[in-house]
């Protein structure tokens, strides 16, 4: 029993001995940044951490380095040259680009090559910044804890499971974009107060794009709402509110919280996820979804369940037509449309694009209010 104890101290020895080795020899990025202009230019940023004497002069204890090139393979190229060691890229948590990027023609080129990097995560979330990329990855802080890794994975994960952005990854985009049944929606970012941010509503607070919300804290990075995709690149965006009413036509365990009266809030939840039916025998088509939403309220203060679901009902129907215009169909309605078609071919001849963005819409939605 106690040379096996040895032999486990001296394995833990040389294993820590291998991994402080590697640390030093190598740069473990954690977060890339990636810029583009029309003339091709990109600029690639990554950020890693620092070492401990390093950390007493670099305030949140890591380092940011930046290159430029002409085309992603010349500046990955340029960055890797110029860095003091080799980089990592098996722990990278989020890749941010920058508006510019994101609205490229050969956005989903971007993604194949970022792909393509050796031992790049593919579970790194996709976050579309309404800034520059550098800028959004030199104020993104670990505001709670030390590690801006297990800061990035808590603050994504609770900022999707509020209903308030998705949670797309690198693997998921890359699977869904041109793809045609259902086009990406990726998390949208932005330094608070710096973006050229949209008017709050004064009636919804929650329909909001990131940038100039209405809330103060430690941190200036600013997760809300959505970047939506037309199968090529970024369109447009989605509000927070937009969102969520997307989380919940998916069936989404986390709630939405409306007001009908001043200060009575009422929770929404989904029963289960909408039913979504495309009538492709009618010209234009015909986009149908039937939702059941449950809405809890408190004691004493039942809500008016007729102009509550008109209220709802319309929303959705706002938000639909909004993803219409932008030519996303982020809710999936091409799965149920394809599954009509018996071959390629036919499927190819609908022209499903054009045909949903000029789709007429249909909302049948039941709420069931309860007490409590």
């Amino acid at each position: 029993m106690k040379r096996l104890l040895l032999l486990l101290c001296l394995c833990a020895l040389c294993l820590s001995g291998c991994m402080s080795r590697q640390l030093e020899e190598e740069l473990l990025v954690i977060v890339l940044g990636v810029d583009a202009d029309e003339n091709d230019t990109v600029c690639l940023t990554v950020k890693v951490p620092s070492s401990a004497a390093q950390q007493q002069k670099e305030e949140d204890g890591y380092l940011l380095y930046s290159a430029k090139g002409r085309g992603f393979a010349d500046a990955l190229a340029m960055l890797r040259a110029a860095a003091p060691r080799q980089l990592n890229f098996s722990q990278v948590r989020e890749i941010i680009f920058g508006i510019g990027a994101a609205r490229q023609a050969d956005f989903s080129l971007l993604l194949s090559q970022i792909d393509a990097i050796p031992r790049f995560r593919c579970s790194a979330a996709v976050i579309v910044c309404r800034e520059e990329a550098r800028e959004f990855v030199e104020a993104l802080k670990p505001d709670l804890g030390v590690r801006l890794s297990r800061y990035a994975d808590t603050t994504l994960s609770n900022s999707a499971g509020k209903g308030f952005t998705p949670d797309t990854d690198l693997c998921e985009a890359l699977r869904d974009l041109g793809l045609g049944f259902e086009d990406p929606l990726l998390i949208l970012g932005a330094v608070g107060g710096e973006a050229d941010g949209s008017p709050v509503n004064e009636e919804n607070v929650l329909d909001a794009l990131p940038g100039a919300l209405p809330w103060q804290g430690a941190g200036k990075i600013e997760l809300f709402g959505a970047a939506a995709t037309d199968g090529v690149r970024v369109s447009g965006f989605l509000t927070g509110y937009e969102m969520a009413l997307i989380h919940l036509m998916e069936g989404g365990a986390s709630s939405l919280t409306v007001r009908q009266e001043a200060d009575v809030p009422l929770h929404v939840t989904a029963l289960h996820p909408a039913k979504l039916f495309v009538d492709v025998s009618v010209r234009p088509i015909r986009l149908t979804a039937a939702l059941t939403f449950e809405v809890h309220y408190p004691p004493g203060h039942a809500p008016d369940a007729a102009a509550l679901q008109k209220t709802l009902a319309a929303d959705l129907d706002r938000m639909l037509a909004h993803l219409q215009a932008l030519r996303c169909d982020g809710a999936g309605f091409g799965n149920a449309a394809a599954s009509q078609f018996l071959t390629v071919q036919a499927w190819e001849a609908l022209g499903w694009r054009e045909a949903y963005a000029r789709a007429e819409r249909q909302i049948i939605l039941t709420v069931i209010c309860r007490e409590g």
